[in-house]
């Protein structure tokens, strides 16, 4: 059975999500729904309360806002796990390299992703499909925490890590490098479709524990970094020269934010664009 773990930020998902699992899932399920419409849970703390409640030997974690757009997508879940007994996690999207200075997945260079994003009504498909050559699945150092599977029997050794971590970023991460502590493989699928209605808008507050998370994962993990997976031909120096020339994009990118945000570049802007500035 897979059980379908949702941190929920109503008391109850939405109809129509929940006819969405069961006309699509063909697999024998139980939802398992952790109301945080008060805010009491981090998303750590709502999962390994998940957990505790699951009867299932596959455990499904997903957002309250998505929906499941191919049929029968429980049996192929579990093809997959049943065909490689070191397959430890699924997932939607995820970075196949990560350097040894903080970065979030989504700006790592080499991504797999498969899946539909949905902002303000426009779809976006995230298709990133050059790692799976004729495979469904992707080899990748962590996944995004949208939806995602884990065998439930690895919660014996691993758990979502709430003694460090706060508020609602990086458990994904986190708990992929937990599977892959564990000895298993942490993949993406390409033949589960997924949509995601994001309308995530971070306050400043948000914003400032999504950089304290950045850096409490880095700290944990320091050891392993930079890491490479799936990646096939990489050697050791490769994957050095790579992580060098990330780090330094980086640097520059971050330089120019900092320029952006100065007040000499809105002076700037403002006196080569005053008509433009005035309407604004």
């Amino acid at each position: 059975m897979i059980s379908i773990i949702i941190c929920s930020r109503t008391p109850a998902i939405s109809a129509e999500l929940e006819y969405n699992i069961a006309e699509t899932i063909d697999s024998e399920f139980e939802l398992v729904v952790i109301d945080n419409s008060s805010g009491n849970y981090s998303i750590f703390q709502a999962y390994n309360e998940g957990v505790r409640q699951s009867k299932g030997s596959l455990l499904c974690f997903v957002h309250d806002d998505v929906r499941f757009r191919t049929n029968a997508w429980g049996k192929r879940i579990k093809t997959h796990f049943e065909s490689d007994v070191y397959l430890g996690m699924v997932g939607c999207a995820g970075a196949h390299f990560l350097p040894d200075a903080p970065m979030y997945w989504d700006e790592s260079p080499f991504i797999s992703e498969y899946n539909l994003t949905t902002r303000n009504g426009q779809t976006e498909r995230c298709f990133s499909l050059e790692h799976f050559g004729v495979n469904a699945l992707a080899e990748v150092a962590a996944i995004d925490g949208m939806c995602f599977f884990v065998r439930k029997s690895l919660f014996d050794s691993v758990a979502f890590d709430e003694a460090t971590f706060q508020g609602f970023h990086f458990y994904d991460m986190d708990i992929s490098m937990q599977v892959r502590e564990a000895g298993f493989k942490v993949c993406v699928c390409n033949d589960v479709l997924v949509e995601h209605f994001y309308d995530y808008n971070p306050c400043k507050a948000g914003f400032a524990l999504f950089e304290t998370n950045l850096q409490k994962f880095y700290g944990k993990w320091s050891s392993i970094f930079p890491l490479a997976v799936g990646l096939n031909g990489f050697t050791d120096g490769v994957v050095g020269q790579l992580n060098e020339y990330v780090k330094r994009q980086m640097e520059i990118r971050k330089s120019l934010e900092k320029v952006k945000e100065s007040k000499a570049y809105r002076w700037g802007k403002t006196l080569l664009h005053p008509m433009k500035s005035l309407k604004g």
